[in-house]
């Protein structure tokens, strides 16, 4: 095993993740700070989306191919700090997504105030 491959391949993975958080969970605060407009930031979010999701999969990809390897002349290099911030990122993902689908209330209408059908 190549640990600077993983480690390498560990990066890219929380750099998607974390693009994938800021893209689905951030984007009006991102946007109201760059001045985008509507249209704009739904092009930020499609970007990144797919940006994430190609950090994602070229992570995998290179964590793969450092498992496969084998183990060369390489200097001590410790898997468990990048494998706590991607716990890290993927808990706080799913803990966004959890309450974003659990917190669909629908606004209820005023005393008085009548229903146009």
């Amino acid at each position: 095993m190549r640990k600077r491959t993983v480690k390498s391949g560990l990066n890219l993975i929380l750099a998607g993740v974390v693009s994938i958080t800021l893209a689905t969970f951030y984007h009006t605060h991102i946007a109201r700070i760059l001045f985008l407009s509507l249209g704009t930031e739904t092009i930020f979010v499609l970007l990144g989306i797919l940006l994430g999701g190609i950090l994602c999969l070229s992570g995998i990809l290179v964590a793969f191919v450092g498992l496969l390897r084998k183990a060369g002349n390489t200097r001590d290099v410790r898997l468990s700090y990048n494998i706590i911030l991607l716990t890290a990122a993927l808990v706080i993902f799913f803990f966004l997504f959890s309450i974003s689908v659990s917190n669909n209330e629908q606004p209820g209408s005023e005393p008085g105030e009548s229903i146009t059908i």
